[in-house]
């Protein structure tokens, strides 16, 4: 397969361009425009073309002029913006390298230009050289200056492009240039330039990117041009100090024709600076042609076996012929596999076989031709627009097990020729990735009362699995505990706490098969129940005193602090005859009961709570 290679974005390398300021709104008269170059053939047994996309960053200038980078609005048809970081954007699909590889301005971390796409475009191309006669449909509006300036409008219209096999070839657009002012002020008229050549190309002036993908890099470097008005264009420049040199120009028939306020972004009129993001930058082209595979599932869980649904379109039969038996001389069909293969894979670049190792794989034919191969289930029907729909299975471990050179890095399902054919059109990857199960904690943390012994349960699952490794414990920065799961669980045991919340925190460590993961509860610990019995250990008479006994009881701990005991005597008044705190000792204490005379009494006992226990009181009568 020929692949026409030469420059690709470092094309620009050693332009010569050049720097002085640019000239500012002055007049719109123009010259006639000049006859259209001579556009080569294109090879006469190529594809046909339908989605072909055009996609251009327009130069160096246009993402980095004096005001910034210029306004690209009001786009039309097929045509789409991209913004770069230049203006905060993120497209990523058009990257070029900065000066001297091409135009553009360097910075850190390297800026994307802003980037004008033209989708559908039509014609017919070579897959091969990258030689096309191709057309899109589509328009976008271009400003280099602020409002304020009152700067015309620059439209560029229905891109054709023509590249013959050795990489020659030109684009034309149609321009129009909108009414505006010049830099005095005075109004100018719109004026419709026709179709104009907006870049040519040398041999060799194309870089493959895809297996039907271009990059074509402009001329500019050394083109002269005659400046009918204006200021003239800058023919030397010095590689002094490390200076690009550069000088060139766009194509004459655009210069010529594009106003004399705008004129001098398309050619050299000083050295260095501003000058060298004057120079176009590359143009890609798409052709839309490559075989296209979809899946419905790319990412797996490390373990276990998963059966994917694969389908491919655009894998027409004629292009790919077998050099070797079994379909020698006849269409030979793609391989359909999961593997795990190098970065460097692809046949068409003569990677070895070692390259790609597979542990699920179908061999996609035409069904004439699936009795040949051993038929189903290894073979799977190619029909003859290119289709299939197939099964692999996806598993890890197996194809750990068979790719074991560290060359071996890139785990996906891949396609390529089969039968010893080459087409770089039936290579395809699509990257699979194994990430670890998110893991599921359940806590369960039981309510408790004050002397009960805390508990934690876990339990830790990944999907229907259940998890290996281990559980740290906190609350807040200190460590409870560390304990292994035992079939996905485990209880830690908190031993007795006081009353109270507290916030307590797990997690997980992972496994070989599932994520780090953490969870939250609060454990709750109540107060101890109390119940209080008084009693009278010695009744009180009225010549000789008494003694009672207060005992606070609580079902899991020995209760402390303090009790209250109010004695009065019953009848109308209800007076009170004493009223003592006494402070317990292994949950009782005994207090002296003066001399009564004699009559009912009521004593009651109310143990006071603390931080632990829960408050009680008890009632007895006596008679003295």
């Amino acid at each position: 397969m020929r692949i026409p290679l030469r420059r690709g974005a470092g094309a620009l390398t050693g332009l010569a361009l050049a720097a002085t300021g640019l000239t500012m709104v002055a007049s719109t008269a123009m010259a006639a425009p000049a006859a259209t170059p001579a556009i080569p053939r294109v090879a006469a047994d190529v594809a046909d073309v339908s989605t072909a996309t055009f996609t251009w960053g327009i130069s160096g200038y246009a993402q980095d002029g004096i005001f910034g980078p210029w306004v690209i609005k009001d786009l039309a048809g097929d045509a789409t913006l991209l913004e770069g970081t230049v203006s905060d954007g993120d497209q990523t699909q058009y990257v070029v390298e900065p000066i001297p590889a091409t135009s553009m301005s360097p910075s850190e971390p390297q800026d994307t230009p802003n980037v004008v796409q033209f989708a559908g475009g039509s014609g017919s191309a070579d897959p091969e050289t990258g030689a096309a006669t191709l057309t899109w449909t589509g328009s976008y509006t271009v400003n280099a200056y602020p409002t304020t300036f009152g700067a015309p409008n620059e439209v560029y219209s229905d891109p054709a492009l023509s590249i013959a096999e050795d990489g020659s070839g030109s684009l034309t657009m149609d321009v129009t240039i909108g009414e505006g002012q010049d830099m005095l002020g005075q109004p100018t008229p719109a004026v419709d330039l026709g179709r104009l050549t907006m870049m040519t190309f040398d041999a060799e002036s194309g870089d493959r990117i895809g297996s039907d993908s271009f990059r074509y890099t402009p001329d500019y470097q050394g083109v002269e041009v005659e400046v009918a008005s204006g200021s003239e264009q800058t023919r030397s420049c010095s590689t002094d100090d490390g200076a690009t040199g550069w000088w060139g120009a766009w194509p004459q028939e655009l210069v010529t024709a594009i106003p004399e306020s705008v004129r001098p972004h398309f050619y050299s009129t000083g050295c260095a600076g501003k000058q060298d993001n004057k120079p176009p930058l590359p143009v890609d082209v798409d052709l839309g042609l490559a075989s296209t595979v979809s899946v419905e599932q790319t990412d797996f869980l490390p373990s276990g076996s998963y059966e994917v649904t694969v389908e491919g379109s655009g894998f027409d039969p004629a292009d790919a012929t077998g050099t070797r038996p079994p379909l020698a001389g006849k269409a030979a069909g793609t391989y359909v596999v999961f593997g795990k293969f190098a970065d460097e894979w692809r046949p068409s670049t003569g990677a070895p076989s070692s390259t790609r190792k597979s542990s699920s794989q179908r061999w996609a034919v035409l069904a004439e031709d699936m009795g040949t191969i051993g038929g189903a289930p290894a073979a799977v029907e190619l029909t003859p627009e290119g289709t299939f729909s197939t099964t692999l299975t996806v598993d890890k471990t197996a194809i750990d097990e068979i790719a074991t050179d560290e060359a071996l890095v890139n785990y996906g399902f891949y396609t390529y020729p089969g039968s010893g054919a080459v087409n770089a059109a039936y290579e395809t990857y699509t990257p699979v990735t194994f990430t670890k199960a998110t893991p599921t904690l359940e806590l369960v943390a039981p309510k408790v009362s004050f002397g009960e012994s805390a508990q934690l349960g876990i339990s830790v699952t990944a999907g229907a699995e259940a998890a290996t490794g281990s559980v740290v414990v906190t609350q807040g920065e200190t460590t409870l505990d560390t304990v292994e799961l035992v079939d996905g669980t485990s209880v830690v045991t908190l031993g007795t706490l006081d009353a109270g919340s507290y916030p307590l925190t797990v997690t997980y460590s992972g496994d070989d098969l599932t994520a780090e993961g953490s969870a939250s509860t609060t454990l709750a610990v109540a107060k101890a129940k109390t119940t209080t019995k008084p009693r009278l250990k010695r009744t009180p008479e009225p010549r000789k005193t008494g003694k009672a006994v207060v005992k606070v009881v609580s079902p899991h701990a020995t209760a402390a602090g303090q009790a209250k005991v109010v004695i009065k005597k019953l009848g109308r008044k209800g007076t009170k005859v004493l009223k003592q705190k006494v402070t317990l000792r292994r949950g009782s204490a005994g207090l002296k009961v003066r001399r009564l005379a004699s009559g009912r009494y009521q004593l009651k006992a109310t143990y006071l709570s603390d931080a632990n226990f829960k408050k009680s009181a008890k009632k007895i009568r006596f008679r003295v």
